[in-house]
């Protein structure tokens, strides 16, 4: 079919053509929650370091926490992680046995609107004295807003009921 026929067809039909418009008005407004970074860090260490990073988050939600003990030039002797509010721990971990294989961990807690803090201490070992350790926060929003799936529904409605109403016989022309 032409484009031309196309709209044709759409025009002569303000049911199929109204649908269309409301479909397309629904897709074009629907908004999607998104992850966003936080936070994201890799550091050389050199005997033990302990640094803090703090992070705000901008509303309810859940952050992701994903934390690795890198080999490189050889595991950590020990790796630990903490997030925690003011007065509160969130969440832990520890590698404090790189070989037993443990070697990262991905951690899910549930936030609400303000600062947080990421605490990460590790010590290096082996004859360099030299090691590795990388992680990312990463937010996403606890609700999803779906302000498009209404207007979907309703032209879904529409393109689907109208023509069948269209096809019912009149009722003067039924005799009971």
């Amino acid at each position: 079919m032409t484009p031309m026929g196309m709209a044709k067809m759409l025009l002569g039909r303000p049911a199929v053509f109204g649908g269309c418009v409301v479909a397309l008005l629904g897709v074009f407004s629907a908004t999607s929650a998104r992850a966003e970074m936080l936070l994201a860090d890799t550091a050389l260490v050199n005997g033990t370091s302990s640094d803090s990073f703090s992070f705000n988050v901008p509303s309810a939600g859940t952050v992701e926490a994903q934390v690795a003990n890198l080999d490189w030039p050889q595991w950590l002797n020990a790796l630990t992680f903490q997030t925690s509010t003011a007065n509160q721990v969130l969440s832990s971990w520890s590698d404090l046995d790189p070989q037993a294989g443990a070697n990262s961990e991905i951690l899910y807690f549930k936030v609400q609107p303000g600062t947080y803090f990421a605490d990460v201490t590790a010590t290096a070992g082996g004859p360099l004295g030299l090691g590795l350790y990388s992680f990312t926060l990463t937010f996403a929003p606890a609700v999803v807003p779906l302000p498009s799936s209404f207007w979907l529904l309703l032209a879904g409605i529409v393109v689907l009921i109208v023509p069948v109403l269209r096809t019912l016989p009149d009722a003067e022309g039924c005799s009971a």
